[in-house]
């Protein structure tokens, strides 16, 4: 099935370059966009007025004789009878306010919607802003860059004065490339500035799909697709998936990445075990960039909770999931039998862990007694979350509150028993020269 042809062209000024558009494209409808007659001249009469509406009835007095010389030729019937074109094959567009940019980007708006539901999405639309004001002309271009599948174009010729194109002129496509990717490239900042690499991609993939890019620009744009969707990965704490594709990606500044992933996936066996835990610490951060606080209090939780599990685990061989007994000092054992499940198990929750810890004269859990007030004041905002057992939304003021305490207690801990890591923050705006 043949695609429909959809001229929009804007009207004022000469009609020779409006007529000459019209002949080189042939469309199969045409849209004449032009001002309303409510305020002064109006371009609309020259579309389909009575006599000679394009006609040039500019003139001036001869210095002798005082006779009127006419400048143009005042005969000049209708755009649309010079074209021979009947009323089903057109349409007029006008506009009430031909200097208010918004009101003209407005109309051509809805236009747009209307091309999409009489056409079809696959109509080759042209949009050339040749006449007009230079407000209609300005409204045109920024919707036809907008409108991706739309060509935009301008009639290009022999210009007698600085005042408009009279004709010997021929419509010519604009390069909107540049322009559009710039636009792109102001969405995507905004979504990398807060972490949000979802959809920076699915920006980024608008580009892929509907630009025609050089080799170089569809490479750049493609890495740093990939570089997108590593991180979305390890933001949804995929760590795998994202070691594989920035693994695939690689370059210098992408290497201290994957040398952090490899530590956090366990692969590399002088890791220190708690890659986690600052990891954790790193997305909460991420997550209230993005103003998603309840998700920020709750990592934060998380990596408290895990810091005790691992210290457990690596100091004490004790595992918070299922505590054996011959692992806990004998004084302590009858205490601990309270908390035996039906199963014979006993597991012990947060709290507990870092009282074990304490119990067991490790620094960690000395750390945690001597701010054991202030953790739990914190810890019970987590709880009162609504993702947690609450029912009220955290803000950024209680975030900050849980961060200042919590933060600073993981990092005193760290630094008590030694823990270094290769851990950091994924990147946001600088992903964009990696």
């Amino acid at each position: 099935m043949t695609r429909a042809r959809v001229l929009i062209i804007s009207v004022g000024g000469s009609p020779a370059p409006i007529i000459n558009a019209c002949r080189e494209y042939r469309p199969d409808f045409t849209y004449f966009f032009c001002s309303a007659p409510t305020k002064g001249v109006s371009s609309s009469i020259m579309v389909d007025g009575p006599g000679n509406p394009c006609g040039d009835n500019r003139y001036v007095n001869c210095h002798n004789c005082k006779t009127k010389i006419p400048l143009g030729d005042p005969i000049g019937p209708a755009i649309v009878r010079q074209l021979g074109w009947d009323s089903d094959c057109y349409e007029k567009i006008e506009v009430d306010d031909p200097d208010d940019l918004s009101n003209c980007f407005e109309v051509l708006s809805e236009l747009g919607k209307r091309i999409h539901n009489r056409f079809g999405p696959g109509a080759e639309v042209v949009a050339n802003y040749t006449g007009g004001t230079k407000t209609m002309s300005a409204a045109q271009a920024i919707m036809g860059i907008l409108q991706e599948e739309w060509e935009i174009t301008i009639n290009k010729g022999v210009r007698g004065d600085l005042i408009k194109v009279r004709g010997g002129d021929f419509p010519v496509i604009a390069n909107k490339l540049s322009i559009s990717l710039a636009l792109y490239q102001a969405q995507v900042t905004e979504f990398l500035r807060r972490y949000d690499y979802s959809s920076a991609d699915e920006i980024l993939s608008q580009i892929t799909l509907r630009q025609r890019l050089s080799g170089d620009k569809q490479e750049k744009i493609l890495r740093l697709r990939r570089l997108c969707q590593a991180f979305h990965a390890w933001d949804m704490f995929d760590h795998s998936i994202s070691l594989d594709i920035l693994r695939t990606v690689g370059g210098r500044f992408v290497t201290p990445y994957i040398d952090a992933l490899i530590d956090l996936t366990g692969k590399n066996r002088r890791a220190t075990g708690y890659e986690g835990v600052i990891d954790l610490v790193f997305n909460a951060e991420r997550c209230s960039a993005q103003g998603r606080y309840d998700d920020a209090v709750a990592r934060l939780y998380r990596a408290v909770e895990m810091l005790a599990q691992k210290r457990l685990e690596s100091k004490w061989g004790i595992d918070t999931s299922r505590v054996e007994s011959d692992k806990i000092p004998e004084n302590l054992q009858d205490q601990y039998r309270k908390f035996q499940q039906p199963d014979g198990t006993v597991r012990i929750a947060l709290r507990r862990a870092y009282e074990l810890l304490s119990e067991l004269n490790d620094p960690v859990g000395l750390s945690w007694q001597k701010d054991m007030k202030k953790l739990l004041t914190s810890l019970e905002k987590r709880n009162n979350s609504i993702l947690a057992h609450g029912t009220i939304p955290l803000g950024e003021e209680d975030y900050m509150q849980v961060e200042n305490t919590l933060q600073s207690f993981i990092n005193e801990v760290l630094k008590s028993i030694n823990v270094e890591t290769r851990c950091l923050q994924l990147p946001s705006l600088e992903i964009m020269e990696m």
